[in-house]
């Protein structure tokens, strides 16, 4: 059919959209698929040191610690406050917070006033030493 004004692929007849359509859902889904691969697969090429261990918590190394001096300890609550330098893995500045203490520490290593060296932790909104070590 010629057209005056129309040209002719306006008039071509219908095309079947079910493959356009198929791959528009394939895409969407290697889309959504991507990152999870991509964390798949950078989790299995990191070495068994650096994977979590069973507990969840990688094992520290000297580099991930960080510094400070403990203000306040509060063995009721097992809180400690400490005046810290930077927090790498948190990517937080240097200041003076509340820390939870999981697990059993000696009382000495959190006389106020002891350095430490530490790994912190953010769990279920809270900040958590999961390392603890006095500082040289």
């Amino acid at each position: 059919m010629n057209h005056p004004v129309l040209p002719a692929f306006c008039f071509a007849p219908e095309r079947q959209r079910t493959p356009r359509r198929a791959s528009a859902v394939a895409l969407v889904l290697v889309g959504l698929m991507g990152p999870a691969m991509a964390v798949a697969q950078a989790v299995s090429a990191t070495p068994p040191s650096a994977q979590p261990t069973a507990t969840g918590v990688a094992p520290a190394t000297q580099s991930d610690l960080s510094e400070g001096e403990v203000v306040r300890w509060d063995p009721r609550t097992g809180k400690v406050t400490l005046r810290h330098g930077p927090i790498k893995n948190l990517d937080m500045p240097p200041m003076t917070m509340v820390f939870l203490v999981k697990g059993a520490v000696p009382t000495t290593a959190l006389a106020p006033g002891s350095k430490l060296r530490f790994r912190a932790e953010q769990q279920q909104g809270a900040y958590v030493l999961t390392h603890i070590e006095p500082a040289p």
